[in-house]
């Protein structure tokens, strides 16, 4: 009965990850872009786009990516195709897969019945849900992270630190969260071998994205309590402009009687549930040491062990008190999925670079025809999305001179159009306000119905 249970729970889980993962988000962000372009790289040409062989990080917009996502999408994206769906896959398959590691866990912990509540928690929460449908390294190293727990709680140490050090090319946080792995099993030859694969990511490009955390020791401490904030986990969430959901938290807001009474248990029961408080202590600290406030990204662990937690408190709570919830929450579930697949890529296209993938499919056909390509965007980075929605082939791009963002015959700036339209055989992309309606190859329209882009080209000059 029990397996039948999680499988029903992790189908729920699949189905939320995976429908409509091309439309919601709406389009890639920049380092999705960079993810995906990355991986397609490396199967087209065993090199990543600076051209660097067997990279142990990715150079990409010098914030020195750790490699294992691009690594592990490459067949994905090299034998399906380069697009959202195939570079967000193996998030979406990796959030699946840590609703059945987090049952393993809680059943070993706290029992199956725990463990059955907890992972059918997961498979709705919010949090896992979000992160599941974008190409999130952060959300790949969790399914590591779940993984080394399961096999240390099996006694299984040395598979386990091996899967905790392979974790430290997955994502920054990971480099942290392997050190309490390597006490809980310093007995063990996976030390070793975890350590090694520690030193080897740290000195190739490791450090570049650590800071300082740039403040004093109080505000070390706002940070760290910010992610046990009642309002930061079920009211409000994150003011990150593409970590969020209008009108929703981390969690739905009616979790949090269980939550509370998750805490309360625990608080009378450390002694027996070292591991879990050791968790829920622990896990907050790759956020404190960066810059960021509030970044829910860099510490989804907290969120598994908070999940436990909850459902440790449905376990306590009375039972007419949780009657009265489940209708509260299966209404929060409808409106979180329509809220997430309909009304965030509608009303929070911007925060996930939306335009590219429109301009590139009217500009594909034609792109031949023209020498030079001027692209008027705001937004960072713009380069890796003309990679990415044009599948420029890699070893083109790796021998095309470069200057900034602009390579090839691609120019990212603004246009003035009184200047520009002496340029010959060049192709414009740009707004309504930098060129003229008439004559126009094509336009894009925003989600809201407004038109965002305009295309024009002038001929080639006898």
């Amino acid at each position: 009965m029990d397996r039948k249970i999680l499988i029903v729970i992790l189908v729920v889980g699949a189905v939320l990850r995976l429908v409509w993962l091309d439309k919601s988000p709406g389009s890639v962000n920049w380092d999705e872009a960079a993810l995906g372009y990355n991986a397609y790289s490396l199967w087209k040409t065993g090199a990543d786009e600076y051209g660097t062989k067997w990279p142990l990080s990715l150079r990409s917009f010098d914030d020195y990516k750790p490699p294992l996502y691009a690594y592990l999408t490459a067949p994905i994206v090299g034998i399906f195709g380069l697009n959202e769906i195939n570079t967000r896959l193996l998030s979406a398959m990796a959030g699946v897969a840590s609703i059945g590691l987090l049952y393993l866990i809680s059943a070993k912990l706290l029992g199956k019945r725990i463990g059955l509540i907890a992972a059918g928690m997961m498979a709705v929460e919010p949090w896992a849900i979000f992160y599941s449908r974008g190409a999130w390294e952060a959300n790949l190293s969790l399914t590591l992270i779940l993984a080394t727990m399961c096999l240390i709680l099996e006694g299984k140490y040395t598979l386990g630190l091996v899967i905790a050090g392979i974790n430290v090319f997955a994502y920054h946080s990971a480099k942290i969260y392997l050190w309490p792995f390597l006490i809980w099993g310093r007995r063990s030859l996976g030390v070793i071998l975890a350590i090694v694969l520690f030193g080897i990511a740290m000195s190739s490009g490791g450090w570049a994205r650590w800071t300082s955390a740039g403040g004093s020791w109080r505000e070390a401490g706002q940070k760290y309590f910010s992610y046990f904030s009642p309002a930061n986990l079920f009211v409000r969430g994150t003011n990150e402009p593409n970590q969020r959901v209008d009108g929703f938290g981390l969690y739905y807001g009616w979790e949090i009687f269980f939550w509370g009474s998750g805490i309360w248990w625990l608080i009378k029961n450390w002694r027996k549930n070292k591991v879990l408080v050791a968790w829920l202590a622990l896990a907050p600290l790759p956020a404190v040491i960066t810059q960021s406030w509030f970044n829910p990204v860099r510490v989804l662990p907290l969120w598994a062990a908070n999940t436990m937690l909850i459902a440790v408190g449905w376990v306590q709570l009375k039972t007419w008190l949780k009657w009265l919830i489940i209708p509260w929450a299966v209404i929060s579930l409808g409106w979180f999925v329509l809220a997430a697949l309909w009304q965030m890529p509608y009303n929070h296209y911007g925060d996930w670079q939306w335009g590219f993938k429109e301009v590139a499919r009217i500009i594909s056909p034609i792109l031949d025809n023209y020498g030079h390509v001027v692209w008027e965007t705001g937004q960072a980075q713009p380069y890796i999305f003309t990679l990415f929605y044009l599948k420029i082939p890699p070893e083109e791009y790796q021998k095309a001179p470069r200057q900034g963002y602009d390579f090839g015959k691609f120019e990212f700036r603004k246009i003035y159009w009184p200047d520009d339209q002496n340029l010959p055989n060049t192709l414009f992309i740009g707004g309504v306000y930098s060129l003229p309606e008439e004559a126009t190859l094509g336009k894009t329209w925003d989600p809201q119905g407004y038109e965002s882009a305009r295309i024009q080209a002038t001929p080639t000059r006898p």
